[in-house]
């Protein structure tokens, strides 16, 4: 009875993948090796159409072709070089955009001002005017417009954040260190994504404290409401040993999350009159893990694209492109956390005017 059991749950999970078949067309901007590594494969999971995919070299266009015509491809989308060939398309109701950076603010300009729903990868521009330049034209089209801040969507983070509601935060650190990145703009295109996280987690910030340390590091303390948290940013390390740390103190415990793929608890030590219970009655004190890597079971849900939060990001844009309700993450007991939308960005770029401005 109990193996009959197990395998009617495991058809109806495979089934529950394939039952919502997309209607809408899709279009994909740029190819590079962040889309060809993490979004392409998800969108195929996803069995997501692409009609297009828009490139600015003919030379990688001709090879994207080659691909699709020796079968390499699951579809066989037209590859072109005319971002406004694709944009006049009336079948393209949405465009994922993951392009060089630089390009972002001109393309997710010219998306949305054709009614297309938008999903474009972090940073969505350069500025804090471009970017409220993009939440005045979504507001204007009324399209939906995602960017891609896949932590939100991370297991750990999602356990995380529901987690602390409810549970006063007192303070937190976070350490967000890599090697040196020459190739751009390390604050929009790499700290975009932890001053995100902490804002999403704790609400907007404001600056109590910014020291620019030397060796490419900067050193925050930012205040949300009651909660104070200090941040390191930094690419002067390695990317050889690259460090994503965060650590909360709450009134329950402290949560730690030393990589995306981990979030452990450990209860506050209880007292009575002041004295603490564990140093004097010495008692066992467990660590317990809410979220763990498993890396034995070769399935989607323990996959990188799950962990990271590529997959139900990804699902997320495409359920509200196609008008369905998206469902919460099946291990997890509540709801997704709120869509990345160009909006939700303000308090981050507001930050990073702020980090900038102090620095020149």
């Amino acid at each position: 009875m109990i193996p009959l059991l197990f395998q009617q749950i495991r058809r109806k999970r495979s089934e529950a993948r394939l039952a919502h078949p997309c209607m809408q067309q899709y279009a994909f901007v740029g190819m590079g090796s962040h889309s060809m590594a993490n979004l392409y494969p998800v969108l195929g999971l996803l069995h997501v159409p692409l009609k297009y995919i828009c490139v600015t070299s003919p030379r990688k266009a001709e090879l994207i072709r080659r691909h699709a015509m020796s079968g390499l491809c699951a579809q066989s989308p037209i590859v072109t070089t005319s971002l406004a060939a694709v944009l006049d398309d009336p079948d393209v109701a949405a465009a994922f955009v993951s392009a060089t950076p630089a390009a972002h603010y001109h393309i997710a300009t010219a998306v949305l001002r054709k009614g297309k729903a938008l999903f474009i990868e972090k940073p969505p521009c350069r500025t804090l005017d471009q970017l409220e330049s993009l939440v005045a034209l979504q507001r204007q089209t009324g399209t939906p417009a995602m960017v891609g801040m896949q932590k939100r969507f991370a297991p750990a983070v999602i356990r995380l954040s529901s987690c602390l509601r409810g549970n006063p935060v007192y303070n937190y650190s976070l350490r967000y260190c890599v090697g040196r990145y020459p190739e751009g703009d390390p604050f929009t295109e790499l700290f975009i994504h932890p001053l995100d996280l902490v804002t999403h987690l704790f609400g907007p910030a404001e600056i109590i404290t910014l020291r620019y340390t030397g060796c490419r590091t900067t050193i925050l303390m930012l205040a949300h409401g009651d909660t104070v948290g200090t941040v390191e940013l930094s690419t002067g390390y390695s990317w050889a040993a690259p460090v994503e740390e965060l650590i909360v103190h709450t009134r329950s415990g402290v949560y730690a999350m030393p990589s995306i793929d981990t979030l452990s608890f450990l209860p506050s030590g209880s007292s009575f009159a002041g004295i603490p219970w564990e140093k004097i009655m010495h008692p066992r004190v467990a660590v317990e893990y809410l979220c763990r890597h498993d890396s034995f079971s070769p399935t989607l849900a323990n996959s990188s694209w799950m962990e990271h939060g590529f997959y139900h990001e990804l699902k997320a844009f495409v359920d509200e492109v196609e008008q369905r309700p998206t469902n919460p993450v099946q291990s997890l007991s509540h709801t997704f956390p709120s869509r990345p939308t160009l909006e939700s960005l303000l308090p981050v770029y507001q930050l990073l005017t702020q980090m900038t401005i102090q620095k020149e």
